[in-house]
């Protein structure tokens, strides 16, 4: 394929009449995820959930305490990056029906590439420009294999394709992105700064991680089935 003609069409995504549908479905996801989160949590559930919320209590009460500010950073970092990991799986078109079993059942199955993903986030790779982006498109490419080293290969190649016959489109998203972590992280040097509260911090996470990966993952489907020949094997 043609890569100035890739990036032309990949553009045409930014018209009134495309861009309208695709923000209103993107729009719908995120809403869909907020409701999956509402949802009545069994009686396990709810004692995981008590007792998360305890934890973090005493975790912003032990900071403030000993002062270990670099402790609650990296403790945050580290909650992001799962919650980016569990939105993708969440958002990810599946047949099964998605409570603790199916989250439960793929992180046993990925959990090698979970923790890669809060590694990297500790250590700031994912400040660099699109490594954001191309992880996540890595992350719904690889949940629909059986996670071989082979399959690994071919994913990190349809993200890398992906991304780069559609730079343009992907560059206003990193923009967005970009607005949308200024956003989340002044709200949480707020909360932080002046309740001391990782409870807090975290529901801001909840309420915005979503935002990135649902923007994501409907810009990989429309690649996917704008561009198949990219990404897929054709017959001969």
């Amino acid at each position: 394929m043609n890569l100035i003609q890739s990036w032309k069409e990949s553009l045409r995504l930014l018209r009134p009449e495309n861009l309208k549908p695709f923000l209103m479905v993107t729009a719908k996801t995120v809403l869909d995820i907020y409701k999956n989160i509402n949802k009545p949590l069994t009686s396990r559930g709810n004692w995981i959930l008590f007792a998360a919320v305890a934890v973090l209590v005493l975790l912003t009460n032990t900071v403030k305490l000993f002062h270990l500010f670099w402790f609650e950073a990296l403790l945050l970092n580290a909650i992001q990056y799962v919650l980016v990991f569990l939105f993708a799986l969440a958002v990810r078109p599946s047949i099964d029906q998605k409570g603790w079993e199916y989250y439960y059942e793929n992180i046993q199955k990925y959990w090698y590439i979970l923790v890669a993903i809060v590694v990297c986030g500790i250590l700031g790779l994912f400040m660099l420009p699109f490594t954001f982006i191309w992880t996540l498109f890595f992350l719904f490419a690889v949940f629909d294999t059986h996670g071989t080293v082979n399959e690994l290969a071919v994913a990190s190649r349809t993200s890398f394709l992906m991304l780069f016959y559609n730079f343009p489109i992907c560059a206003c998203a990193y923009a967005v992105l970009a607005v949308v972590n200024i956003v989340l992280y002044y709200f949480m040097a707020f909360v932080l700064g002046y309740f001391g509260g990782l409870t807090l911090a975290v529901f801001l996470c909840i309420l915005f991680i979503p935002i990135e990966v649902a923007l994501i993952a409907n810009l990989y489907i429309k690649f996917l089935h704008a561009q198949p020949s990219l990404y897929f094997k054709q017959p001969e």
